[in-house]
């Protein structure tokens, strides 16, 4: 039972004081200010930059298409050439057996309940073929 719900010692955090837990918010406290310095002039830059090369932020979103993150859907990101080409259409099957009363089969698929129970009454199914 200890084994199952036991956690390797690497995994437990060791124990901090107040004080060092206050020194490290902190600490990050002046990186995200330092951060947040360095934000401004390189806003600054792309700006500079957007209005030198004619970019607008539609230009920047016209790539968007869903407001999801990560990895795009499949159907996008493949170039024309590695999309799968669309399947022609067989057209229409010619019917090889029909009954008298109009019912008919093309020979595909699942023999259908008119045929089977014709058979079972005693009837060869090369009788229907036309």
């Amino acid at each position: 039972f200890n084994r199952v719900f036991s956690f390797p010692q690497r995994m437990i955090m060791p124990k901090l004081s107040i004080d060092a837990i206050k020194d490290r918010i902190a600490d990050l406290q002046k990186k995200l200010a330092a951060a947040e310095v360095n934000k401004a002039p390189a806003i600054k830059k792309v700006k500079a930059l957007m209005k030198k090369l004619g970019v607008t932020i539609a230009d920047l979103a016209e790539g968007k298409t869903t407001g999801r993150r990560g990895r795009p859907p499949k159907s996008q990101g493949k170039p024309a050439a590695d999309k799968p080409k669309a399947k022609k259409s067989r057209g229409v099957v010619a019917i090889k057996y029909r009954d008298d009363k109009g019912n008919t089969w093309t020979g595909r698929g699942k023999t259908p309940r008119w045929l089977v129970e014709a058979e079972k009454a005693g009837k060869s199914r090369d009788s229907f073929k036309i």
